[in-house]
């Protein structure tokens, strides 16, 4: 492994850089100044964007090159919150070795992935080898959702002008993978009242309604019994899936890792006569995503809960129209929820779905350079989860994203020991030097 990149990431690791709490904000700052400081002495000229809420964006631009295309990396620095107690084998903040895989919070996701591009590309500069001028866009609001960056998109459109986007934030089944289409979606918040305050259990309980229970009965009414979503029209709009979509999926899911024994579920709930692969990547779906009710710390509060919440997420497949898709869930809550219980559903973070158009030629010349890093021909995959500046970049720039993802697929992004396997992230700086050298 390169000496040099891993002192690198490990600087980069050890900021706590977790954007879902303020009480970080420090971190995130220290992390943006040293993206800016690194950059910089790399020979990019280097910008702060800020905006009304959003934790610092860094733009870096290297434009030396006369006549040369314009390729824009974007990435983020922020990451998903990490203790030890949650089941890390070392501290999530420092990184370390394990199995021939590298473990950290924001290893894979995405700190790992967007420096190897930064890597290369500084290392380019100095020999005098870099084949494209270079702008990298790395924000810090990517896992809480960033409101202010379409706007910033717009009013730095001219500086953010470029010929191709290249993103990578995904995983990969040990076998080089071009993506071509990203889910859309929003999440929701969803509250029941049925008393002005939580009511004792022995006075009022079996007589009174019950808000944990009630909550608990719609979420109930959500499935169909063939794991299909029960909202009346949630399927409107969905692409009808094609038989070389399915050739593509087969081929990836046999490339995969096996997914229980990685994940631990004991049983594939797809909708019948699919894989996994086109359930994740080209069906739409909804998922309970947290349940609060009453009381659940030490000891009992015999009560009859008064209030309950659950927290929704929602994705949506091309050519689907998620506020559409909000506004019938919103219908189908008013229609299953009793006339003694008051209900209040909000949503917010809503972001369409993606689709690349892979034809054209820089996206056969990435084919070219996979299989050469990887020594194996790339696959071609939908992705389940959603990159939201991807349509955002489509729409305002005008430009389509190269969306190769470098992390290994049992990386437990999100998770406890998080990891980057070392043998794929060699492959994935193999890549990158490919790319962006001259011939």
């Amino acid at each position: 492994m390169n000496k040099e990149f891993n002192q690198q990431l490990n600087k980069f690791i050890s900021f706590k850089s977790i954007s879902t709490d303020k009480a970080f904000l420090p971190e995130i700052k220290k992390t943006a100044e040293w993206l800016k400081e690194t950059l910089e002495a790399g020979g990019f000229e280097v910008d702060i964007l800020t905006g009304q809420t959003c934790n610092p964006v860094v733009f870096a631009s290297y434009s030396k090159l006369k006549g040369a295309k314009t390729v824009m990396v974007y990435g983020h620095y922020d990451v998903q919150p990490a203790s030890i107690e949650d089941g890390w084998d070392a501290d999530p903040f420092t990184l370390t070795e394990k199995n021939g895989k590298l473990l950290a919070r924001g290893v894979v996701d995405n700190k790992g992935q967007i420096l190897i591009h930064i890597h290369t590309v500084l290392n380019l500069i100095k020999e005098g080898k870099l084949k494209y001028n270079v702008k990298f866009l790395i924000e810090g609001n990517e896992e809480t959702s960033n409101n202010d960056l379409p706007k910033m998109l717009k009013v730095n459109k001219a500086k953010l002008k470029c010929d191709y986007i290249l993103i990578s934030d995904g995983e990969i089944p040990y076998q080089p993978t071009l993506e071509y289409s990203l889910r859309g979606g929003f999440n929701s918040t969803l509250t029941f009242m049925t008393a002005k305050n939580n009511l004792h259990s022995g006075i009022y309980g079996g007589a009174v309604p019950n808000a944990a229970y009630e909550l608990s009965k719609f979420l109930g009414k959500l499935f169909t019994v063939g794991n299909k979503v029960a909202v009346p029209g949630f399927y409107e709009g969905v692409d009808p899936i094609t038989k070389a979509q399915l050739k593509d999926n087969r081929a990836f899911v046999e490339a995969s890792r096996n997914i229980a024994k990685h994940t631990g579920i004991q049983k594939l709930l797809t909708e019948k006569g699919l894989d996994f692969s086109t359930q994740t990547g080209l069906r739409p779906t909804l998922q309970v995503t947290g349940f609060k009710s009453g009381y659940i710390e030490d000891g009992y509060a015999n009560i009859v809960p008064a209030k309950a919440g659950a927290r929704i997420n929602f994705r949506v497949v091309t050519s689907q129209d998620p506020e559409k898709i909000f506004k019938k869930f919103e219908a189908f809550v008013k229609k299953n929820t009793p006339s003694y219980v008051k209900w209040e559903l909000k949503h917010s973070g809503v972001h369409s779905p993606v689709r690349v158009d892979i034809s054209s030629e820089i996206f056969e010349d990435v084919r070219k350079l996979l299989a050469q890093a990887y020594g194996s021909k790339a696959l071609t995959k939908s992705v389940g989860g959603a990159i939201p500046v991807v349509s955002d970049f489509k729409e305002i720039l005008g430009v389509d994203s190269l969306l190769v993802s470098l992390g290994n697929d049992d990386c437990n992004m999100h998770g406890a020991n998080e990891n980057f396997d070392v043998e794929l992230l060699d492959k994935g700086l193999k890549f990158s030097e490919l790319f962006f050298s001259k011939i």
